[in-house]
């Protein structure tokens, strides 16, 4: 990546005025795939002003990335510099003029075909080279060549052999266009320079396609910089047109509910606002929705952070679910797939018999339906000081803790032991296991240590499993119940944190700055509907562990001793010998905060993430 950005920054391009329709009025209605960049240049200038490029270009930090940069780009060009290929990553830069769209177009009871579209410089030696190399290439393995001509327009064929393997393409005024079959190429050909009919309908004129674009377009009246869609049914059965299996797989799909799925499609938006990034991502559904469709039953709802979310929260998802309609759902189709009353029978066998319990009763009717996950760093720098946390809320937590305790009760009656220890912190009690996963692992090590003495192994090095490790801070699963909500975690400390952060001893991620100016860009961008699905996100604080943990010695042992056999470590370990990392202070202000949340509508689903710009100044409000 910093390569690819690193050779665009150092060989800018400028857009070439486009002589000819957009790449979606010149495609068929039935494309089934379209990845488009409206403008390589002004791709390439947002990423030059987005964050990531301004860091880029931040001397305190450019040091350490560019000599990370000139490793890479040493790599990819020995990778391209042999005789067959003979271009530099430069000239290769040099392509991009304009629009770029690649399509994959579903002719009806034809296999699909694709299309290529790309502004190029016009009189472009690199072009012409890439293009006469290709042809030496198909000459020289057995390909034939034809010319042909479309609305006056002199084009090629490269054929491979008497079928179908052939690709067709033209080189005209500054765009290329290619196709592996030659009526999708001379359609798009006779929109561009031709007479089309008028009937023939192009992929702008697609339902499907222009609802999706629609949900996704700038509220500044924006280019989409990067936009794609997908129809995935109408691909699936053009790709398998001929394969009699997959009629019967398309014949399920009613029952499971896919069918619904209409399409997908999204975009990339940049300088929208005060707005780095804006990306729009859109489910198209049918309505009813059933079967797996029906499943992710999101209910839209007002949002609060639980009174045990840290302000340092890390990154922070909430949602509401219809967990009934969910199960409902399920059975329908398991008893759809066996026989009427399977799905039951299973619940009463596997759940309520084995674990004594009443599924329905026990969990399903005390699920409230919020549910929260949230990431939270511990101060210390380790590999697993990323903890995690998911928060069930119930109905009833007298009933849930009875359930968690019974099953407590019965595990120690059948075993004879406690796999999960009772503390208590701050008047709340909590459970962990008895053990850290990596205390588990090191007796794992020693046992088989042992066994392989034992066993006389002559090849055996006791020095093997004593190797410099990456420090671990001990992943050990712990769950309470806090105010209303089941709290599961995989580390003590955050669980105290939690506790504490609950009982008023740290601040409330409800009262961080960042958090309350994220929320309200959040109210404004969903233009007054209610997200059933929302999250926060704060990329530095994610990003300190990871830079605290690089900067220990341990680490740094680590990577010399895996130097000579990884060349990735060796490099890295090289990079952080000869240059200082920066100051995480000046890494952080490039990596504000995220937001992004889900609307559940009546056409489907409606994601949507932003990025701030860097070192923007939230109001505190």
């Amino acid at each position: 990546m910093c390569c690819l950005l690193s050779g665009w920054f150092s060989c800018p391009t400028q857009a070439q005025e486009i002589k000819r329709p957009k790449a979606v009025d010149l495609l068929p209605e039935r494309t089934a795939l379209y990845i488009n960049v409206d403008n390589i240049p002004e791709l390439v200038k947002d990423l030059k002003d987005s964050n990531f490029g301004k860091m880029l270009q931040d001397e305190k930090i450019a040091p350490f990335v560019q000599s990370l940069y000139g490793e890479a780009k040493d790599s990819v060009d020995d990778l391209m510099d042999n005789d067959d290929f003979g271009f530099s990553m430069a000239e290769l830069m040099t392509l991009p003029a304009g629009e770029i769209c690649f399509a994959v177009v579903t002719p009806r009871r034809k296999e699909p075909k694709f299309a290529l579209i790309m502004d190029i410089p016009e009189d472009s030696k690199v072009a012409e080279d890439l293009l006469e190399l290709g042809r030496e290439a198909a000459a020289d393995n057995g390909g034939s060549f034809e010319e042909g001509s479309v609305a006056d327009l002199e084009f090629q064929t490269v054929r491979r052999g008497s079928g179908d393997n052939a690709v067709t393409y033209v080189l005209h005024q500054g765009t290329f266009v290619a196709s592996n079959d030659e009526e999708v190429f001379s359609e798009i050909i006779t929109r561009w320079v031709g007479e089309p009919d008028e009937k023939d309908r192009t992929l702008a004129g697609n339902r499907k396609f222009v609802t999706i674009m629609n949900k996704c377009k700038s509220t500044e009246d924006l280019p989409m910089a990067v936009s794609f869609f997908c129809d995935p049914i109408m691909l699936a059965r053009s790709a398998f047109i001929e394969n009699t299996g997959a009629r019967v797989v398309f014949g399920f799909l009613p029952t499971l509910g896919l069918d619904g799925v209409a399409a997908i499609g999204g975009a990339a938006l940049f300088n929208e606002k005060n707005y780095e990034s804006v990306f729009h991502g859109h489910l198209l559904l049918t309505n009813p929705r059933a079967g797996i469709i029906e499943m992710i039953a999101l209910r839209p709802g007002f949002y609060e952070p639980e009174s045990f979310a840290p302000e340092d929260t890390a990154t922070y998802l909430t949602s509401s679910w219809d967990f009934r309609k969910f199960v409902s759902e399920l059975e329908k189709i398991v008893d759809t797939f066996t026989s009427a009353g399977t799905f039951q029978s299973q619940i009463e066998e596997n759940i309520n018999e084995e674990l004594e319990i009443d599924f329905q009763a026990d969990v399903l009717d005390n699920l409230a339906g919020r549910v929260s996950f949230f990431q939270w760093n511990s101060e210390i720098p380790t590999l697993d000081g990323q903890c995690n946390c998911i928060a069930i809320q119930l109905k009833d937590v007298d009933r849930g803790q009875e359930f968690i305790q019974s099953i407590l009760d019965r595990q120690r009656e059948e075993f004879d032991r406690d796999f999960f220890i009772e503390q208590e912190h701050e008047g709340i009690t909590y459970w962990h296991v008895a053990s850290t996963f990596e205390e588990m692992g090191q007796r794992r090590r020693e046992r088989r240590r042992e066994r392989r003495q034992e066993n006389g192994d002559s090849d055996f090095d006791s020095s093997e499993d004593d190797r410099t490790q990456l420090t671990l801070n001990g992943t050990q699963p712990t769950m309470a119940f806090i105010d209303d909500y089941f709290v599961l975690t995989g580390n003590i400390e955050f669980m105290e944190h939690m506790i504490e952060t609950s009982a008023g001893e740290h601040d409330q991620l409800v009262d961080n700055p960042e958090f309350k100016a994220t929320m309200r860009e959040i109210r404004t961008l969903m233009d007054g509907n209610l997200p059933s699905m929302l999250s926060y996100a704060r990329p530095d604080l994610s990003l300190k562990n990871f830079y605290n943990m690089l900067k220990t010695d341990n680490t740094r042992d680590v990577l010399y001793e895996r130097a000579e056999d990884n060349e990735f470590f060796g490099i890295l370990s090289d990079l952080m010998e000869e240059n200082e990392l920066p100051d995480f202070d000046d890494l952080a202000g490039y990596f504000p905060a995220q937001g992004s949340f889900v609307i559940n509508d009546e056409t489907g689903f409606h994601f949507l993430t932003f990025q701030r710009k860097a070192n923007s100044n939230p109001d505190d409000d």
